[in-house]
């Protein structure tokens, strides 16, 4: 997704395109806020199972942002957790570790066990460290693919109403359909994800402008 097209038709008047010039601006951060909300809400639900110097570069690529689009999600999503409190997750685990009742580690056999006893076992714990993965693997992957689809939803409603906004501003110089166009135009959107708030833009207009 590129910047905004600052420059609009030739044949709108001036007054038209500075007007066209605030509201893609004004398009422009209301995506930029859905996905910084977006984001953090998807690092903090994978909070458990990657970083988020691994989960913010992931949402970023899942939802095939633009270069420029991308620096100012990163910067913000940052701040953002920075203001939270950053380091408040790291200290509460912490003190979850420090409050768990002591325990041997995952390799160190009790005193008392035989050697060969010990070896027999040692398999078993192996394998239940496999599955024990694997089924955190799968919870990842089952809220990676929730929490994007979850975000991809509510970009696309954010560019509906955007696209409505366009519309509004523009119902007396060129047809809805037009107007539609031209915000996807100005704002950079191409591909299925632009063919997708077309016809969701359209749809809901026709909830509008149509009879029952």
């Amino acid at each position: 997704m590129s910047t905004p097209n600052r420059m609009g038709p030739r044949r709108l008047g001036d007054g038209i395109k500075r007007k066209l010039e605030v509201t893609s601006a004004m398009a422009w951060e209301s995506l930029i806020d859905t996905h910084v909300e977006q984001a953090t809400q998807f690092i903090h639900l994978m909070a458990e199972h990657e970083p988020v110097e691994e989960a913010l570069p992931r949402y970023l690529v899942e939802l095939d942002l633009g270069e420029t689009m991308s620096a100012a999600i990163r910067t913000r999503v940052l701040m953002r957790m920075e203001d939270e409190g950053g380091d408040g997750e790291a200290n509460a685990t912490d003190g979850e570790r420090a409050s768990l009742p002591p325990s041997h580690p995952p390799d160190h056999e009790p005193e008392d066990d035989d050697s060969a006893w010990a070896l027999l076992r040692r398999p078993q714990r192996v394998m239940k460290d496999v599955m024990r993965r694997q089924r955190r693997n799968e919870e990842a992957e089952k809220i990676t693919q929730l929490a994007l689809a979850r975000a991809e939803e509510n970009v696309i409603r954010t560019h509906v109403e955007n696209a409505i906004g366009f519309v509004a501003l523009l119902q007396d110089q060129m047809p809805i359909d037009r107007s539609v166009q031209h915000y996807l135009g100005a704002i950079g959107l191409a591909g299925s994800r632009a063919q997708t708030v077309y016809q969701r833009t359209m749809a809901k207009l026709a909830d509008v402008h149509l009879p029952l």
